[in-house]
């Protein structure tokens, strides 16, 4: 941990006042700090928050922000990253209305690095993104947003680097605490109810030479997303009908084939998700002697999310009647023909590949489950060697494993009547038959599979510091730094996705069961009333009968036990596709400090040499044929091939950050560097992937050959602190980068698929441009101005960034920005907090963003603009006893997610409301 230079001025005797005046329980900058004794006045409550995070901001050498618990176990928010997103220039990404990831100054949660009390921890995303509902908040004392860089950080935060710390014991009271903490859960969309639990101890003894902190959490909740959904719009060849779905004798010359944007499906989803996290944390200190401080810390975290997903969909072929185009040459509204309509025109029925049967209305069972397990271990020494000169050594590792079942199940019927679609903003269906009838059902393709995550990372570092106090210059610190992470993917599949696609074979109705939709998105979006669910192993194994596959697709080559001694719907685990990632990083580090009267600096710079292995095993594709019942291709592997690829790189990141007190309660910060971001280690796979119908095959895999992500930074803060807990400030940044990854698709040829032209999608190096941005924030506490208003307070920031990219020419993708970037983003809070009262509302919005430039087909996914309302409220029935309630989503905020304009509807997610009561005891 790098010390913080306290310098010898007004303004420095003041904040070490203030650093002291805080809650007890604060974690502190100051590696020295775990000793400091003396009187403290004790601040509690929201106030006692703000007032150390501000602390923290202003004693930093670059631009920091920072969240602070109110006390030991009682973080702001029941979510890390919900507490984050109320620092200005950060917004989160949800998963099931749960913050999960985090983006900061437009960029995405790969672009943030994410430190466990100065440490890389594991991840179960296969790549660097951190996920933060892994962690629960009740652990966390403190957390720090790096905006600016600085020589001491961990290379890899191109938007910033997160320092997540847990409590200290040497920090807190002397002697044995304990905090307890019980809830219950309930989720408006489920309408259950969930218990929540969790435990703090600590202890320091009098001499404040060794202290112990244990904590655990145990977290349940079940919730329910409700969704609509397009899985993608296609830029292709599609026939135009000319007629309705009354038409007769319709023959080819009604038919008009043109390109335009047309939507893959719409329909409708529903998730029944579970989810139970155990977190504890371990941390143990003991000082051998006033010069010698050593801490040990250990960190379990396991959660287990389970998924019951069912969707019903309706597939759009690419031949429609009575469509209309919208702006862009998009399909605005259809009318899709059922059975009847190729019965009543037969010259049609055979035309444009199965024009007449491959039309569907598809139920889906997906595999949703995530079962991920993190360890993580640190040992930290420090060495006062002399009054000039301080040594630290920490080494720790972490490794993170998950799984999940990879299933994508479908079964369909063949429609008789034709259905009516529109699309916009919010789409609209009118199905022409309804989709309870478990007698009409027929079978489809089916995907099986097992998918198995490591996270393995071993790091250790030595840092060197030396304060020197004569002239301008005032010290230097040094820093080795020496990591190896490997991240792999392991995946197990059956080969029976065409087995019996084409909706050729009837099934019986035992295997499927009539489930009503009770208001489901509110009773809107013409919802038809129930649907048919199904068990998907009780679908395979009916299929894989020995009687039913001769009915398959291809009866000899199914059939066939020493190709398929276990049937094709079987998982195979006797032939793995894997890949792994090796990444050894070796760093050294110097930075400079100087100080003025009214003025301090400290410049330096990160060298750094990476060495990256990739590698991957998987089967040879031999030849794709013609599925003779559907669009697709019945895909022949061969057998398995070992492939590796080696890459290194050197960077030098220079970095200088600049402090001036412009009056005693003003400061104005310069900082400017050079960062990288080093590609998402799934990434760099060797894997390769196909896929597509007739005209459209896909092709896609990883790129071991791609380089880092590079950003020039200038930064400008102003900063006035008005007292202790209230301040404004603004700050203007702008990144220069190069080197961004994009999606680009390349089109080419493969012999397996002879005659066809194969679109390859994957991630390559080339985007570049320009990333510049404001922000405004400001927090004001009223105190004694009017006495009505006592006990109130407001919080608030807005970040305005403006970004522009180019792309290689003739890359495939349209240019959709920067994953995560949000033009302009804000959040407010006023809360009111006296005697034993406390209250909060917040507010947090940001606009449109780009998830993913290829996320829809080759399509863009962009989500809209989101704005979601929580509330708490605290009441202290003793000093040591609170009631609380808190309220999440309160306005029931929806996503909305669309393709290149909103008009290109893919997805609406309804996660309901949910609200969280529950008791704290200290003692």
């Amino acid at each position: 941990m790098r010390n913080t230079y306290i310098r010898k001025t007004v303004l420095a005797a003041i904040i070490a006042d203030l650093l002291i005046s805080t809650s007890a329980h604060a974690q502190s900058q100051d590696p020295s700090a775990d000793a400091m004794v003396g009187p403290t006045v004790v601040v509690s409550g929201i106030r006692s928050s703000l007032s150390s995070s501000l602390n923290t901001k202003r004693m930093q050498d670059g631009v920091v922000d920072a969240v602070s618990a109110e006390d030991a176990g009682k973080f702001p928010d029941t979510n890390i990253a919900e507490s984050l997103q109320r620092v200005t220039g950060v917004q989160i990404q949800r998963n099931g209305g749960e913050g999960r990831y985090i983006s900061v100054r437009g960029l995405g949660p790969e672009f943030n690095n994410v430190l466990v009390n100065g440490r890389t921890m594991t991840s179960d995303t296969g790549g660097r993104e951190f996920s933060f509902d892994l962690l629960s908040s009740d652990l966390i004392s403190k957390a720090l947003v790096y905006k600016t860089s600085q020589p001491f950080l961990p290379e890899g935060g191109i938007g910033s680097t997160v320092d997540i710390q847990t409590a200290r014991p040497l920090s807190g009271k002397v002697g044995h605490a304990f905090v307890l903490n019980g809830s219950g859960s309930y989720d408006s969309n489920s309408e259950k109810k969930t218990p929540n639990v969790s435990g703090l101890y600590s202890f320091a003894n009098a001499e404040r030479n060794f202290g112990v902190n244990a904590s655990l959490s145990y977290t349940d909740r079940a919730s329910t997303q409700n969704k609509a959904i397009t899985d993608a719009w296609n830029y292709r060849d599609v026939s135009f009908i000319n007629g309705d779905l009354n038409s007769k004798g319709l023959t080819m010359a009604d038919v008009t084939t043109r390109k335009a944007f047309i939507p893959q499906s719409y329909g409708f989803q529903q998730e029944n998700e579970t989810r139970k996290r155990l977190v504890g944390n371990l941390t143990v200190q003991y000082n051998p002697s006033s010069t010698w401080k050593l801490t040990a810390d250990a960190l379990y975290s396991h959660l287990d999310q389970r998924n019951n997903v069912i969707a019903f969909s309706d597939w759009i072929n690419p031949q429609v009647l009575g469509a209309t185009l919208g702006s862009n040459n998009q399909i605005a509204s259809l009318l899709r023909p059922g059975a009847a309509f190729y019965a009543n025109n037969p010259a049609l029925a055979g035309a444009g590949n199965l024009l007449g049967e491959a039309n569907s209305n598809d139920m889906i069972v997906k595999g949703g489950d995530r079962l991920s397990v993190t360890r993580a271990f640190g040992l930290n020494s420090k060495w006062a060697l002399a009054p000039e000169w301080k040594l630290e050594g920490d080494l720790n590792t972490s490794r993170t494993n998950s799984g999940s079942p990879d299933l994508w199940v479908v079964a369909g019927m063949v429609p008789t009547n034709g259905d009516v679609l529109s699309f916009g903003s919010t789409p609209s269906i009118v199905f022409g038959d309804g989709l309870d009838d478990p007698t009409k059902v027929r079978a489809h393709a089916v995907s099986n599979g097992i998918v198995s995550n490591t996270d393995k990372l071993y790091e250790g570092r030595l840092g060197l510091s030396w304060s020197h106090d004569i002239g301008y210059f005032k010290g230097l610190d040094t820093g080795l730094s020496r990591s190896q992470r490997e991240v792999g993917r392991t995946e197990w599949n059956s080969d029976s996705w065409n087995t019996y696609s084409g909706y050729h074979l009837a099934l019986p109705s035992s295997l499927f069961t009539v489930t009503p939709m009770e208001n489901f998105l509110g009773g809107g979006a013409q919802v038809p009333s129930a649907y048919l669910s199904f068990d998907p192993y009780a679908y395979m194994n009916y299929l894989n009968q020995r009687s039913v596959l001769t009915q398959s697709n291809d009866p000899a080559l199914y059939l066939n036990t020493s190709i398929y001694p276990n049937g094709p719907m079987a998982i195979d685990y006797t032939k793995p596709s894997s890949w792994a990632v090796k990444e050894k990083v070796s760093s050294f580090y110097v930075d400079s400090k100087w100080e003025g009267d009214r003025w301090s600096v400290n410049a330096g710079v990160r060298v750094v040499h990476v060495q990256s292995s990739s590698s991957g095993t998987s089967r040879v594709l031999l030849s794709a044929t013609k599925s003779p019942n559907d669009t697709t291709y019945i895909l022949n592997y061969g057998p398995m091939t070992t492939l590796m690829v080696d890459n290194s790189y050197n960077s030098v990141l220079p970095s200088a950050n600049l402090k001036i007190d412009l009056t005693r309660d003003m400061l104005l910060r310069l900082a400017a560097s050079k960062t990288e971001t080093r590609p998402t280690l799934n990434q760099l796979g060797v894997s390769n992937s196909y896929g597509g119908r007739y005209g459209d095959v896909q092709a896609g895999g990883g790129n071991p050959y791609l380089k880092p992500m590079k950003s020039n930074n200038l930064d400008l803060s102003w900063e006035w602190y008005l007292s202790k807990t209230n301040y404004v400030s603004a700050a203007v940044f702008q990144k220069n980068v190069r080197d961004f990854l994009e999606t680009r698709l390349v089109d080419t040829t493969l012999p397996q698929y002879p005659g066809e032209v194969v679109h390859d999608t994957r991630v390559r190096n080339g985007q570049k441009g320009k990333i510049k941005g404001v922000e405004i924030a400001g927090q004001y506490a009223f105190e004694t101005e009017v006495e009505w208003l006592r006990g109130f307070g407001a919080t608030a920031n807005y970040t305005y960034v403006d970004a522009t990219a180019s792309r290689e020419v003739d890359s495939g993708t349209p240019n959709c920005g920067y994953p995560g970037l949000s033009p302009q983003s804000y959040n407010a809070s006023l809360f009111y907090e006296k005697s034993s009262f406390q209250a909060r509302v917040s507010y947090n919005w940001r606009n449109h963003f780009s998830v993913d430039c290829g996320g829809g087909s080759t399509q863009p996914r962009n989500r809209a603009a989101y704005g979601q309302s929580d509330a708490s409220l605290r009441y202290n029935l003793t000093p040591a006893v609170s009631l609380y309630a808190d309220f999440i989503n309160l306005n029931n905020a929806r996503t909305h997610e669309y393709a290149l304009n909103e008009s290109q509807f893919l997805m609406l997610e309804d996660v309901g409301r949910r609200v969280n009561v529950g008791v704290r005891a200290s003692f």
